[in-house]
């Protein structure tokens, strides 16, 4: 398990115990002040014994009153437990693990590099080697195909990286059959051209659901 899972297990095992603390201390400042005031009603003649249940009573008060104080305390503490396990799987469900991050940076590189490919002079001058080279990418492409994303992460963001994983796994089979016709066929070009646009495009909902700078990905180039 990740950190991120043991300080979620950690959080909310406290904020449990808080909460279980917190049932025992009302509860005891209730009987304490049940019974307080049961002695407040016996009626003593005696002056000696009379002060004796009023200390008595006295000390009850002040008993219950910290039985109180300290089960609010502890119902803040364990809010505020309770509020970082939740927050921390949220984080998590928000944000990717090292292999769908790792997947997501690799294909924006992959996406930007036939997108460049495409565009080059140099492609369409010498179209047999720009299929090899977009050849050489089909199979990085292809493994998307095999890709699950992590089950921590939300059910929109699973959906979302599945999606993705499919569009670049779908590009990859395409440029393995139309590898020699892309830089002689504008049809064909156009055919991939627009699947690199629906890539981008969905892949734009990506780094933005999970707060990825795309600047910083371009660095990483």
């Amino acid at each position: 398990m990740s950190i991120l899972d043991w300080l979620f297990i950690g959080l909310l095992s406290a904020a449990i115990l808080c909460g279980l603390f917190v049932l025992i201390l009302f509860i005891q400042s209730f009987l304490t002040g049940r019974k307080r005031a049961g002695l407040q009603k016996k009626r003593i003649k005696n002056k000696k014994k009379r002060k004796k249940l009023q200390r008595r009573v006295q000390k009850m008060k002040k008993q219950q009153w910290r039985q109180f104080r300290s089960a609010l305390l502890l119902l803040v503490l364990g809010g505020a437990l309770g509020g970082g396990a939740f927050y921390s799987r949220y984080y998590q469900a928000h944000r990717l693990g090292e292999q769908d991050s790792n997947a997501i940076v690799q294909g924006y590189h992959l996406v930007a590099t036939i997108e460049e490919e495409l565009g080059s002079e140099e492609s369409l001058a010498n179209p047999e080697k720009a299929a090899t080279r977009l050849r050489d990418l089909t199979g990085r492409l292809s493994s998307y195909g095999t890709r699950v994303p992590s089950q921590r992460l939300s059910e929109e963001g699973q959906r979302l990286l599945s999606r993705q994983y499919s569009y670049m796994s779908e590009l990859g089979m395409n440029l393995y059959t139309q590898a020699d016709d892309l830089m002689v066929n504008e049809e064909t070009r156009a055919a991939v051209e627009a699947d690199l646009k629906k890539i981008q495009t969905h892949q734009q909902k990506v780094l933005t659901y999970f707060s990825i700078n795309e600047d910083s990905l371009k660095k990483t180039n």
